[in-house]
């Protein structure tokens, strides 16, 4: 998850800012900046702009400033392309040691065929979430994709923060807009499963809030429902003031359904996803072309060893695109064998039938549920 501070910060500098090294602030959080006049002028401050978003007593509200320093972004999402000032090829590495340490295959082998030192893409995507509720919560959340291997670069804010100092434009770039249109849905998947983790708390709270609400409806419904009914039986012998009070009770559980439903929609989530930039750099990697073998069939892949980060980039999963780390296998000959995630090669609640989710959306066995069961997107706009 993108630091608020280290967005704000690059945000400022975008805009002409002169912003404050991070090592001389007086704490983690703190942004200080000498701002342009037009920035200033949009933000409603002086040209000494001072921002601490640490957990400290008077900090500054994250949620207030996300929304005024938003404004100083362009009304549809910009991608930009860089490349590294310095582009010194990579250095050999012990790939067995790292294909050892890193990749692991549970349902099969590999073997290494070589590697060999190369320059890739990097797609770092930057979303902004708002979470709606009884209170409402920003944050920002990251993604960086390997656009050649095909891979999840993890931990893409320390990747921006390792190379930031050592970006500088890419005249030659050109917006690869086709490979953004297939990279995107993967991108946009793996947000929501990072912000779903991150608001967790966030569900929890109000799930407590709602139960102890309903809780006090519950006690004060049941008790006035109660009351209603002892008096409707002491007056059955007359019928026109006993059908005065069975409305009654109807119209009360009208209305504590009503109230039950109002409290729900108070605490449910709305989160909305947004794109804000796309950052394409062109990074030195270590291609490592291995062998994956189970049983007789066998498939050559290439994976990327990332030098900025000093890790092998995760696998996409060919059944969900989401991160195939530990790495599974399925029975499809040759070149077709594809690589899965845990939950993409697991067995069908129905039958207990292990079965690929690329190969198949469902056991043959024919159970509606037995495909993987992916995320619920409704929360999510």
């Amino acid at each position: 998850m993108i630091r608020l501070s280290d967005w704000a910060r690059d945000l400022l500098m975008s805009r002409g800012a002169l912003v404050e090294d991070e090592g001389h602030s007086e704490g983690e959080g703190v942004v200080r900046a000498l701002v342009p006049p037009e920035v200033s002028a949009k933000l409603a401050v002086s040209d000494w702009l001072s921002l601490d978003f640490g957990a400290r007593g008077g900090a500054d509200d994250p949620a207030e400033w996300m929304e005024r320093l938003s404004a100083l972004l362009p009304p549809s999402p910009t991608v930009a392309g860089a490349r590294l000032r310095m582009r010194a090829p990579t250095g050999r590495i012990d790939a067995d040691a790292i294909l050892n340490r890193e990749l692991v295959v549970q349902n099969g082998v590999w073997r290494l065929v070589e590697d060999f030192a190369a320059s890739l893409p990097y797609f770092l995507f930057s979303f902004q979430y708002t979470v709606e509720s009884d209170e409402r919560t920003i944050g920002y959340a990251g993604v960086c994709l390997n656009g050649a291997a095909r891979s999840f670069a993890e931990q893409p804010e320390r990747l921006l923060r390792s190379v930031r100092d050592d970006l500088e434009n890419d005249p030659a770039f050109t917006v690869p807009a086709t490979e953004l249109r297939t990279l995107y849905p993967t991108a946009a998947r793996a947000a929501e499963t990072d912000v779903r983790a991150r608001i967790a708390f966030i569900e929890q709270s109000a799930n407590r809030r709602l139960a102890r609400d309903c809780e006090r409806m519950e006690s004060y419904y049941s008790g006035m429902l109660a009351q209603l009914e002892k008096r409707a039986t002491r007056r059955t012998a007359e019928p026109q003031a006993a059908e005065k009070d069975r409305s009654r009770i109807e119209a009360t559980k009208l209305d504590h359904a009503a109230k039950l439903e109002d409290l729900v929609r108070k605490y449910s989530l709305r989160v909305q996803l947004e794109l804000t930039d796309v950052l394409v750099i062109s990074l030195p990697v270590r291609t490592i072309s291995v062998r994956l073998i189970r049983k007789k069939e066998e498939r050559q892949v290439t994976l990327a060893w990332n030098a900025i980060l000093r890790a092998l980039d995760t696998p996409l999963c060919e059944g969900c695109a989401g991160r195939a780390r530990p790495l599974y296998l399925c029975d499809k000959a040759g070149a077709k064998m594809h690589l899965l995630c845990a939950a993409c090669w697991s067995p069908c609640p129905a039958c207990a039938r292990v079965f690929c989710r690329a190969c198949q959306s469902r056991c043959k066995c024919g159970a509606a549920n037995s495909g993987r069961s992916g995320l619920s997107g409704g929360a999510f706009a």
